[in-house]
């Protein structure tokens, strides 16, 4: 693996880390007014592409180390414990973010017979299920009165049913619909991301789906405002006329396929500028961020909800809290990543997934840390 490749991958990762991070604390647009920058760039966009990135290093860690941290005995454990880690996170008092770890948990889990498929019944199954899982979902969400989903939590592993409903059908994140996402990934981790031509045609491709369904989403939408509208989803009643609906985290169709472009798009950018030896060492510390996301993110969510613990009054957002977080981890992950490379979560992970015959069997993993998450 190539150490264009590993920056590429570590990069886009660290665009997806401070994007959602812009989502949950920049400056919220609810449909009055133009829509921030910061809310056209993140909202919606930044927590699908961490989902394509899964799939990415699902594939990654595959073609390394199939029998170790790639092996299907290590990345289900990986799945249970971000499952554990979300409802841990989600269990805090008054939480201000909608935790999504549990719905990557199950994602990277559900996808696994996916990833020995070969490339053309893949694309076919992606394909269909970005149109067809938010399209059933729909059909579910009319024939049910409008569903007011929290948090999922700790108790409510007491309630297997109602926690499975909230995660895979009726949440902010449905995993019925996200998996598309995965599944993206998985194709686009099977590419060469170490070839700039490679990253121009997925730049070029995904720049051409996420414009395409922004245009037939305005051919139904007077007010090209109401694209980009953060959306009341799942707790507003739908009907057959939301299937063209683009806003953010809708999951329909028009709305899965246009996040998978930007997706797509960003990756294929980071792809061509990690091959520019002095435009990878400028963007170093934020693919040191990248490597580990998984701690990043979860200080995020307790430095977030700390902030809410002591301002309770939701307040409109902005630039500055998201300036000083960003700085503040990005600093701290490109020092850690420069004496211990892994970060601690990332760490812990490792151990106890990594099946303990591949510490003396398996390959050496030591230079590419940051596709095991």
């Amino acid at each position: 693996m190539t150490t264009s490749r590993l920056v590429a991958v570590d990069l886009a990762r660290g665009i997806a880390l401070i994007g959602m991070m812009l989502a949950h604390l920049g400056t919220s647009w609810t449909g009055q007014g133009t829509p921030p920058v910061g809310d056209l760039l993140s909202t919606g966009r930044a927590a699908p592409l961490f989902a394509l990135l899964a799939g990415v290093a699902l594939t990654l860690v595959h073609r390394r180390d199939p029998r170790g941290v790639g092996s299907v005995r290590a990345t289900v454990i990986r799945g249970v414990l971000l499952v554990l880690l979300g409802l841990a996170l989600g269990s805090l008092r008054d939480m201000p973010i909608l935790i999504i770890l549990a719905v990557y948990g199950v994602l990277i889990i559900a996808v696994l017979p996916a990833r020995h498929l070969p490339t053309r019944p893949l694309l076919g199954l992606t394909v269909a299920w970005s149109v067809l899982a938010p399209i059933g979902l729909l059909a579910l969400r009319i024939s049910r009165d409008p569903v007011l989903v929290e948090q999922p939590t700790w108790p409510d592993l007491q309630h297997p049913s109602q926690l499975i409903g909230t995660v895979v059908l009726w949440g902010g994140y449905p995993a019925i619909v996200w998996v598309a996402f995965v599944l993206a990934g998985l194709l686009v981790g099977r590419l060469d991301l170490s070839d700039g031509q490679v990253g121009a045609q997925l730049f070029g491709g995904g720049l051409a789906l996420a414009s395409a369904t922004l245009a037939i989403g305005r051919l139904f939408e007077p007010d090209w405002r109401q694209l980009f509208a953060r959306d009341l989803y799942p707790s507003t009643p739908v009907d057959w006329t939301d299937v063209w609906v683009t806003s953010p985290h809708s999951s329909m169709p028009l709305n899965v396929i246009g996040a998978m472009g930007s997706a797509v798009m960003v990756v294929g950018l980071c792809v061509m500028l990690a091959r520019v030896p002095a435009v990878a060492k400028l963007v170093w510390p934020l693919a040191a961020a990248g490597s580990m996301t998984l701690t990043l993110y979860t200080v995020h969510a307790l430095w977030t909800w700390r902030l809410r613990l002591d301002d309770p009054v939701p307040d409109e957002g902005g630039w500055g809290p998201w300036a000083l977080q960003v700085v503040a981890l990005v600093a701290a992950a490109t020092v850690w990543r420069w004496r211990l490379r892994r970060g601690p979560l990332e760490t812990v992970m490792r151990w106890l997934s990594r099946p303990r015959r591949a510490d003396s069997e398996g390959p050496d993993t030591t230079k590419t840390p940051s596709v095991e998450q």
